[in-house]
């Protein structure tokens, strides 16, 4: 992820502060923003041991890498067909060098194929031997026996036994995924259940063509139990929400969450949006 140059009070929690150089020194917590006196930034070192305030004056820009929305789609198939498309002009344009250079070489000529005559050769055409068809009273090995009636089974009068749908789960219990903050792409190619942006709004996240579809599609309403983890908890839906895109920045939510989930849905992406109460 490249660094990008914002204003200071577009700071976000989450967001990685680094130098003039770009190099990455702190990671953002808490940001207090004033117009008069600027902004305050309550940070901690990479490595998550030393706490330490980081100000900005008015009208200062600071440095920040910020963790992009993860694709949780399939991969774009453009590239190769273009990619297909140009081999294949290319081809076509090769082929018609060749051709216009060979304009002098001899026409091809055919022969025919020499006339056969079946009946100057004394091939002789196969006949059948055609047998009497047997009657509805006689085989080929005689008379024909009388065939046995068999009775016609009928259907009982009885109903089968019923056998109910069983009830489904009132929750949703999530037990495994992969913590990848700040890598969080490569994780979910490799097909696990991916947590990131475990900042402000943590996010699950996963393919939605590796098994991952329902993650935008849970009902209003419903539990979710998160069993382990940073993120283990007890979560209600309380609302879905739709971005037109997939990739780029991430998106506000509303609420605020204190879980999402998310997948895409087509050529966009869909959350589910978790708060929680246990």
């Amino acid at each position: 992820m490249d660094p990008l140059t914002i204003p200071a009070p577009g700071i976000r929690p989450d967001d990685i502060l680094c130098n003039v150089i770009g190099t990455p020194f702190a990671h953002v917590a808490t940001v207090i923003g004033d117009d008069e006196v600027g902004v305050w930034v309550s940070a901690y070192s990479l490595d998550g041991q030393c706490w330490f305030p980081v100000s900005f004056d008015v009208g200062e820009e600071a440095i920040v890498i910020r963790e992009q929305l993860a694709i949780t789609g399939r991969p774009s198939k453009t590239p190769l067909r273009a990619a297909a498309v140009t081999a294949g002009a290319a081809t076509a344009l090769a082929l018609s060098v060749v051709l216009s250079t060979n304009t002098d070489a001899p026409a091809p000529t055919t022969t025919p194929a020499p006339y056969f005559s079946r009946t100057s050769s004394g091939v002789q055409p196969y006949r059948p031997t055609v047998e009497p068809r047997p009657t509805s009273h006689t085989t080929r090995a005689g008379e024909r026996k009388a065939l046995a009636k068999e009775p016609i089974a009928r259907p009982s009068s009885s109903p089968t036994k019923p056998h109910p749908i069983a009830t489904p789960p009132e929750d949703i219990r999530i037990s495994f995924y992969t913590d990848c903050t700040g890598h969080a792409q490569e994780c979910i190619d490799a097909g696990t259940l991916t947590l990131y942006n475990t900042g402000d709004v943590p996010i699950l996240a996963g393919h939605n063509y590796q098994g991952y579809q329902w993650l935008s599609r849970i009902p209003v309403g419903r539990t979710v139990r998160v069993i382990r983890g940073s993120v283990a908890g007890t979560y209600e839906v309380y609302r879905h929400q739709r971005l037109g895109r997939q990739g780029g920045s991430i998106p506000e939510f509303d609420g605020p969450p204190d879980l999402v989930l998310q997948t895409c849905e087509g050529s966009g992406t869909g959350f589910t949006l978790l708060r929680r109460f246990a």
